[in-house]
């Protein structure tokens, strides 16, 4: 997560903007990390879930 903060890919940015959302509702830094963990891991789930299972 710190690496996804640091370094903000432009084309695909919303684990980056939820990160800072977190942060801008008071919540502390090593939260708004998980949190965005979550987002991401989430994301990722449902983007290979969409390739690997046929409907």
């Amino acid at each position: 997560m710190t690496c996804i903060k640091i370094h903000k890919k432009f084309e695909d940015d919303a684990v980056y903007k939820y990160i800072l959302k977190k942060e801008g509702e008071g919540k502390p830094m090593k939260v708004a990390k998980i949190a965005g963990l979550n987002k991401f891991l989430r994301i990722y789930y449902a983007r290979v879930r969409g390739v690997y299972v046929v409907a």
